[in-house]
Formats: C-alpha cells, sequence, structure tokens
C-alpha cells in the first residue's frame, strides 16, 4: 500500500512516497523552507535503527537517498512548470504564498493520493467527494489537452440518471453509435461500466469520424488493477448499435504519481495516462468557479488532518 497520512513512509519507500511527505511536511509548516535534514529526521523517528556490526543504518540509507528525493521535486517542477506549488531553497522547499487555484489544485491531488480514499471519512469532507470531484477536474483536463473546440462531458457516477439514459446522450453528444444497443434486453445493471469521462474533437462537418477518448479517473495508489478494466472498444460493441469510424483511445487519470522504476512503462501500456504532473501541466488557464469551490471546502478539512 505505500505511504498514507498519518503515517510516515518507511526508509525503503519509493522516493516519489518520499517526495510526496516531504511536500505534505511542507504545507504543514506554512511560510517555512524545510529542508532534506529536517525531513530524514521526521522519517527517521519512525524508523527502528537496525545496529549490527558492519552493518549500515537505516538511517544511513536515508541521508543517502534524500538527494535523489530532492531531485525528484525539481523534476516535478519542469512537469509541471508555473502550476507547481513549490519553491526552492538549498536542499529545501517551501510552499508558495500565492493564493491560486492552481496551487490548491496540486494539493488536492496529493493528498487524494496520500489518503486511503476508500474510507468514507477521507473521501467525503464538507459534504465534498473528491472522487467525484477529481472526475470533473479530468474532464476539463482531457478537454484541454484535445485542444481547440474539444468537447467533454463525466459519464461516471457524477452524471445523474440511469445507464441505458447516459449512453443514449453520450451518443447524441458525440454524434456517433447510431443508439443504445441492450445486448441481454434485460434492465441494464451497469452504472458506467468503467468509464468515467469521455472527450472528443468533433468537425463543423458534424459527420461521423472524429477523434474521442474514453477516460477512467482513480484517486489513491491502488488503481493498477483497475484500470486494465477500461476499454472502450468493449464498451462500444456493448452498448452501441454502430461502433465510432476511429476507435476511441482509452484514457486513465491518477493523483498518484507514477513510480518510475516500479510501474512508469508497464502500467502505460496501451493507455494514455495522465499522472499528477501532466494534469496539472494540462489544466486550463481559467478554472470554473464551482468546482474550484468544490475543491476548496474539501480542503478546508483535508488540511487540518496534515497540519
Amino acid at each position: 500500500m505505500g505511504y498514507k497520512i498519518p503515517n510516515l513512509p518507511s526508509a525503503k519507500a519509493y522516493l516519489e512516497e518520499k517526495a510526496d511527505f516531504w511536500e505534505i511536511q511542507s504545507i504543514s509548516n506554512p511560510g517555512l523552507f524545510y529542508s532534506q535534514m529536517q525531513i530524514g529526521r521526521a522519517i527517521s523517528r519512525g524508523l527502528d535503527e537496525i545496529k549490527h556490526s558492519g552493518i549500515d543504518s537505516e538511517d544511513d540509507a536515508l541521508d543517502d537517498n534524500l538527494s535523489d528525493v530532492y531531485n525528484e521535486l525539481t523534476e516535478r517542477e519542469k512537469s509541471c512548470q508555473e502550476n507547481y506549488p513549490f519553491e526552492f531553497g538549498k536542499y529545501s522547499i517551501r510552499l508558495k504564498d500565492e493564493n491560486s487555484a492552481h496551487k490548491d489544485i496540486y494539493i488536492f491531488l496529493l493528498l487524494c493520493t496520500r489518503f486511503l480514499m476508500n474510507k468514507s471519512e477521507n473521501k467525503v469532507r464538507n459534504g465534498v467527494d473528491a472522487t467525484l470531484v477529481f472526475e470533473e477536474l479530468c474532464a476539463i483536463v482531457a478537454e484541454n489537452y484535445f485542444g481547440k473546440n474539444s468537447k467533454s462531458i463525466v459519464f461516471g457516477t457524477a452524471t445523474a440518471g440511469n445507464f441505458e439514459g447516459k449512453v443514449k446522450d453520450l451518443i447524441k453528444k458525440i454524434g456517433e453509435g447510431d443508439g443504445f444497443k441492450n445486448p441481454n434486453n434485460n434492465y441494464p445493471t451497469k452504472n458506467d461500466d468503467g468509464i468515467d469521462v469521455v472527450v472528443w474533437k468533433p468537425f463543423r462537418d458534424t459527420r461521423i469520424g472524429k477523434l474521442i477518448g474514453f477516460g477512467q479517473c482513480k484517486t489513491g495508489t491502488s488503481w493498477q488493477d483497475e484500470i486494465k478494466k477500461l476499454n472502450p472498444n468493449h464498451f462500444c460493441e456493448n452498448w452501441l448499435y454502430e461502433k465510432p469510424v476511429f476507435p476511441p483511445i482509452p484514457l486513465v487519470f491518477i493523483c498518484d504519481t507514477l513510480n518510475f522504476e516500479r510501474n512508469f512503462i508497464t502500467d502505460q501500456r496501451g493507455l494514455l495516462v495522465f499522472n499528477r504532473f501532466r494534469i496539472m501541466e494540462y489544466l486550463p488557464d481559467v478554472i470554473p468557479d464551482e468546482l474550484i469551490s468544490k475543491i476548496r471546502n474539501w480542503l478546508t478539512i483535508a488540511i487540518t488532518q496534515v497540519a
């Protein structure tokens, strides 16, 4: 499961987990640069030092590793560019003082990674369900990534209505599919069949044949097996009378970082994956007021759990 709030990352945790912990410690100490020495001490408090002659302690291994963690943080700034909410000192970082939607979104994604999101008290705060808000956020990111004239909808649990109604609405909006098909002639019990958001890029001629993406959105860190259920081709075969001319591409959105040494290649195979930093890169300049209000309401409670 890895590092989760309120626990500490282990000395052998992935460097991305330690980098997340460093960012969270900076959030807990606003206005101050949080140094490599401080982060090492914080993690060490939870370690049982190995005391065997001739064997390095876990503290020594941690010290050797933290320079790599710091490099990971600087790479995050490059990936997010001006949307990265931390600034750097000498082997230290500090949460920027600015009050911006992009800053709050990054903190939201970070905490949605490191809280246990299958616990209702973490998932829903101040009446706001973070998983549903994440779907809304991913829809606008997908639309921004697809570019000019693109459109998107939230198809999953955040959208009201039964499954058949959702599919009919989708067909009408994308202009492809020719109608809802029920292969078993039974009342569909599906809610979203693995599809959370849909994005498409239409042409002015309104004819069939366009770029379409079917996306799945996952908070937390237990997403590796879940994303394998995303199969746009099966969805179209099961529920549409006519499959789109150009097969929809599978998109995956995660709050997590996508650990490079563990799964950066294998977990992306056959999928277009947006991790936390790619999401930040493709945020639009203007975030809808209603969406950022939901994020800030959720953060109002969540921040108190890490301060």
